[in-house]
């Protein structure tokens, strides 16, 4: 069944990665692909933050703002904002689109997503 699914996507990343569970490029960006809520795509960014790039920061972007975002959340996405300010000069404008619309909707405080905003309009100029 679909929650079965979801399970074993879920599961697989220990198993197809090395044997310290990473996962390369292309298997992180399937992962995030085909997560189906905040905690699962943010779960893959706590596991996989040292090995993120642009494309992976846009993607989980792209996700999360189509996610239900709760106050629990908040932590974790604020290290993502982190995270994305040091990717932003290598974002394409499709990224950098992906990441301006995802970070808007995840609806985050001002104060945190502030330089984040400032760094993508720099960046797509």
């Amino acid at each position: 069944d679909e929650q079965q699914s979801r399970r074993d996507a879920h599961e697989r990343p220990s198993s197809s990665g090395s044997a310290a569970g990473q996962l390369n490029a292309k298997q992180l960006s399937s992962h995030i692909s085909n997560a189906g809520s905040a905690d699962a795509l943010l779960a893959l960014f706590s596991a996989h933050s040292a090995n993120l790039n642009h494309i992976h920061a846009a993607n989980l972007w792209n996700k999360l703002g189509k996610q239900r975002i709760e106050r629990r959340h908040e932590e974790q996405l604020e290290q993502l904002v982190q995270r994305t300010l040091d990717l932003v000069s290598s974002c394409n404008a499709q990224a950098l689109a992906n990441v301006a619309h995802g970070v808007a909707k995840c609806g985050l405080q001002a104060r945190v997503v502030h330089p984040l905003f400032v760094a993508v309009a720099e960046a797509a100029v």
